[in-house]
């Protein structure tokens, strides 16, 4: 029951009671009663009452208005009613490619895979932009396994010489630099600084030449045959010339 209503209650009780205390000779303080039971529902008031000291915030207006504006915090995607079905296609593509490449890079071997493809894509592009041959190249071992009829031809019974000056007259550097090649390996059979047999590769002959000068010049003659003839660049004439000035320079030290 409300206090009020308490109060006047008492108050009609206390009146009652000291009327009926008069008729009968009894005495009876009723408005001592109801003093009483005022200042007891005071006293409980001030107990309950909550006297914290609240402190009163509000939101710095400058600081609300940046975060409006911060572009990182803007969730909500462009419509897309007006866009064509094309615009929808390739937005879904997109989001697709995110949703797969971030959830594979919250892993370990997520970002390997993606590494490794990344890397693979960059030496795909180069070999392209190189023009060079990849199967050649990693199809090699230890190092280009030649096929038959690169280097097995009976090079004593070759005239190289009108070869390489017939290849030279065609433009056919590359040819040329083969003959070279293949010239350079005769030089060092006839000084039986190597044992020339078919079957045998270029890195065969240079791993069995131990005459460090020599091993040099051939070593470069070598480097150019396999630029040319495995690597299937183009040679320039700038290139073949180069190729056979280390020739005769090596062939002095013979």
């Amino acid at each position: 029951m409300h206090r009020k209503s308490r109060i006047l209650l008492l108050a009609v009780f206390s009146i009652g009671t000291y009327c009926a205390a008069g008729f009968h000779g009894q005495k009876v303080d009723g408005f001592a009663m109801l003093s009483d039971t005022v200042s007891n529902d005071i006293e409980r008031d001030k107990v309950f009452r909550d006297s914290s000291d609240v402190d009163v915030r509000a939101f710095d207006d400058d600081i609300v208005n940046e975060l409006k504006s911060d572009s990182a915090l803007q969730y909500k995607e462009a419509p897309t009613v007006a866009e064509s079905l094309w615009d929808r296609l390739k937005m879904w593509v997109r989001q697709l490619l995110e949703a797969i490449f971030n959830g594979a890079v919250t892993t370990n071997w997520g970002r390997l895979i993606v590494y490794l493809l990344g890397l693979a894509a960059a030496v795909a592009i180069i070999l392209m932009i190189l023009k060079v041959n990849a199967y050649k190249v990693f199809n090699g071992g230890n190092g280009p396994v030649l096929k038959q009829g690169i280097l097995d031809e009976d090079i004593h019974a070759m005239d190289f010489e009108k070869l390489i000056q017939d290849a030279v007259t065609k433009s056919d550097y590359r040819a040329g630099v083969r003959l070279i090649f293949l010239y350079s390996l005769k030089k060092l059979s006839d000084k039986n600084l190597i044992y020339w047999n078919q079957g045998k590769t270029n890195h065969d002959y240079l791993d069995e030449l131990t005459i460090e000068e020599l091993k040099i010049g051939f070593s470069e003659l070598n480097f150019y045959f396999e630029y040319a003839w495995y690597g299937d660049f183009r040679i320039s004439p700038e290139v073949f010339s180069k190729v056979q000035g280390i020739f005769n320079d090596w062939k002095q030290n013979l």
